[in-house]
Parts: C-alpha cells; sequence; structure tokens
C-alpha cells in the first residue's frame, strides 16, 4: 500500500529538514539513519527555489525526486507530498520499479515548471 503524507512548509520552517522528518515518519526510521539530502539533490538550490524564505515566485514549478524509497515532490506553493512505495513485505507479489517515461534512465530528480 501507498503512504502518503502532505505537509505544508511554514516561513519559519526548514524545506530540507521538513522533508526528512516527512519521510522518516513514513520510513519509520530515525532521521540520523536516512541518507543525507544532499546525496540525492542540492540541497541549497533546493532551499532557494521552493524554500519558505524565497522570494515570490515569478513561475509556478515543481521538483520530484526519489529518496530512502519515497517519491518527494515539492511545488513552489511551499507544498511538499511524500509518498512512500510499497516494498515488498507490503505486497503478496514482488514489485518492480520503472523510471517516468519522459526522463532518461538514471535520473535522479526532475524539474517540471507549469
Amino acid at each position: 500500500m501507498n503512504e502518503r503524507k502532505n505537509v505544508t512548509v511554514r516561513p519559519e520552517e526548514d524545506l530540507c529538514f521538513t522533508i526528512v522528518e516527512t519521510v522518516s515518519d513514513l520510513t519509520n526510521t530515525p532521521p540520523l539513519e536516512l541518507d543525507p539530502l544532499g546525496n540525492v539533490v542540492e540541497t541549497d538550490a533546493l532551499e532557494t527555489l521552493f524554500g519558505p524564505a524565497r522570494e515570490t515566485a515569478e513561475h509556478d514549478a515543481y521538483l520530484t525526486f526519489r529518496y530512502e524509497g519515497c517519491s518527494v515532490a515539492v511545488d513552489s506553493d511551499g507544498s511538499v507530498s511524500v509518498t512512500r512505495a510499497p516494498t515488498p513485505a507490503d505486497v503478496d507479489q514482488p514489485i518492480s520499479l520503472g523510471t517516468d517515461a519522459n526522463s532518461a534512465a538514471g535520473d535522479r530528480y526532475d524539474a517540471n515548471y507549469r
């Protein structure tokens, strides 16, 4: 079963910390036991483009990436959605993971502008 958690990052909150905490909650893994978020995405750029301290966005934008078995979607409106993919223990049959048809194999993230 896919589990999802949606949060809105408030101005006084740190976006990267919020992502790590949300993934920690969904995976039942202490935050310090997760891989550093910086191994998956450039955290300074993430904070600059999507963090609550950013200036008013000129464009609506979103970023999706995979982190610790979860799909993370960050939107320029300050919302973050984290979805934990099912593990083999969650389902009766093995699962296979694919890539987005619009991304090259091996891509870790997709940046999209609307």
